[in-house]
């Protein structure tokens, strides 16, 4: 009895392992090229693509580049990422005669954010650009990393808790009936 007990204990606790574990996630959104608009402007923002924002804790990278296949540069632009209920961050920048500017190949920028994702959302990529030129991107890659939330611990902790009551209770159980069996 005492086997299959521990037995069954050990295989529940293994089938709920894989539930502690963070889980990733990967999103592309292709190149991007606006249009062509001179110095002074006025010039345009473009909404480059979207993405899902799981909710959880961890961690979101976006990795992306100045300039693309087509082209190796970009006009100056301001990139930001976000929603309407997460808010908008800047996450990237080139201003005119930069590297990113002038370059011969695309420039790779990189931007990470970590902690508490409340909700399931929608995030943005949106291009405002800066100076005359057309706005170029490579290929804009959002990688998230989303740890199970707290509860799924404490559902974890409160059934391996409740097992390990099962079998203290069975044991005790055991020696008892041993006691009056003699």
């Amino acid at each position: 009895m005492k086997k299959i007990l521990l037995a069954t204990i050990a295989v529940i606790a293994l089938s709920l392992m894989p539930a502690a574990h963070a889980s990733t996630y990967v999103y592309s959104i292709p190149e991007f090229s606006g249009g062509l608009f001179p110095d002074p402007g006025p010039f345009p923002s473009y909404l480059v693509g979207t993405f899902p924002v799981l909710e959880g804790l961890g961690s979101l990278e976006i990795d992306g580049t100045f300039g693309n296949s087509a082209y190796p540069n970009s006009s100056g632009v301001d990139v930001f990422a976000g929603s309407v209920s997460d808010g908008f961050y800047l996450i990237a920048q080139c201003a005119e005669f930069d590297t990113c500017w002038t370059s011969s190949s695309p420039t790779p920028w990189s931007v990470t954010f970590s902690g508490l994702f409340p909700d399931d959302n929608t995030w943005s990529i949106y291009a405002s650009q800066t100076s005359g030129n057309i706005v170029r991107l490579g290929e804009i890659t959002a990688t998230q990393i989303v740890a199970p939330e707290p509860s799924t611990f404490l559902f974890l902790g409160t059934g391996l808790f409740a097992l390990a009551a099962v079998y203290r209770r069975s044991i005790r159980k055991q020696a008892i009936d041993a006691r009056f069996t003699r």
